[in-house]
């Protein structure tokens, strides 16, 4: 693969709304969320699936007025998943987040449908990607071929409500451990694909609660997750700062940087940093930090702008 999704795409926030809300689409763009999904799956009544599918090409670009990633959730039956991909493929589009995936074939025959419509309709080959969301048993023991499958695949989620569903463990403190299992597998599958691996460490529903979403991204960013999701405007910004680096991590990489550099003029490999030992592995990675930060400020200077230039037009 390429492209090394972990470096180069900023995702911390992935805000759900549903495309058969007019409301709540044409106030997306005010909501600073790295990407806005359009949501044809589980947040739209069986009634109102087809008159979701006909709002999204103008839906994405109304929400990518704000210079957010736009993606659509699609529902993934045999009877719904082509129409609802062939409703999404249009300028302007980023992806198609395509839940409860288990087989590499599916993604494949996913991969092969967005390609003849990439071409139908004039956009760059290969420029539609897909995110992937890992909720069933069988999904996540077929994780090899499922990563393998595409070239397409930006992200891996791990769907925890289908997941609980499908598996009987509850989402629960007591439960921690066992799910921190299955969570591990995805990040450690997700680095290993250099995709961006997505999720936090408790559940998206409680979404009444701001503090505990921030602490639970925070807890999830230390774990080597880059972004999650979010059902719930207020909860963008708690996933933004949870999975930013902190300005005391800023800092701090700086001076390991600065330090680290100048231990090399003098021929060192490794320094005395404030009584640490300080070698390679920290200074890439404080490099890494300083990086991300770097583009997390560009990302959000492009948003500001873009919101403040359509907010002045509308």
């Amino acid at each position: 693969m390429s492209i090394d999704y972990t470096k180069n795409l900023i995702r911390r926030s992935r805000l759900i709304m549903p495309a058969n809300n007019d409301r709540f689409i044409e106030k997306a763009f005010l909501r600073n969320a790295d990407c806005i999904v359009l949501d044809l799956e589980d947040s739209v009544p069986i009634d109102e699936k087809l008159n979701a599918q006909g709002k999204i090409k103008e839906a994405i670009q109304t929400v990518k007025l704000g210079a957010s990633d736009v993606i659509v959730r699609v529902n993934n039956v045999s009877s719904m998943i082509l129409e609802d991909i062939d409703s999404a493929i249009w300028p302007g589009l980023n992806g198609i987040y395509t839940p409860k995936v288990e087989t590499g074939e599916q993604v494949q025959n996913i991969s092969a449908f967005i390609s003849k419509l990439e071409e139908k309709r004039d956009l760059e080959m290969g420029s539609i990607k897909i995110g992937i969301s890992i909720e069933t048993a069988k999904g996540l023991n077929n994780l090899n071929g499922i990563l393998g499958s595409s070239d397409r695949i930006d992200s891996l989620t791990l769907g925890v409500e289908d997941f609980s569903l499908d598996t009987g463990i509850e989402i629960s403190e007591d439960t921690y451990n066992a799910m921190l299992i299955p969570r591990m597998e995805i990040l450690l599958a997700a680095r290993d694909k250099k995709i961006l691996p997505m999720g936090l460490m408790g559940s998206i529903a409680n979404f009444s609660d701001n503090q505990g979403i921030e602490k639970s991204a925070r807890l999830a960013y230390k774990h080597g997750f880059l972004g999650a999701s979010c059902i719930h405007p207020a909860n963008v910004e708690a996933l933004n700062k949870g999975f930013s680096p902190s300005e005391a991590e800023v800092k701090e990489s700086k001076n390991i940087v600065n330090a680290f550099e100048e231990g090399l003029k003098d021929g060192k490999a490794s320094i005395n940093y404030n009584g640490r030992m300080i070698d390679t592995p920290h200074y890439e990675k404080a490099k890494l930090i300083l990086d991300r930060h770097e583009k997390i400020e560009e990302y959000e200077r492009k948003k500001k702008e873009a919101r403040e230039l359509n907010t002045q037009m509308g």
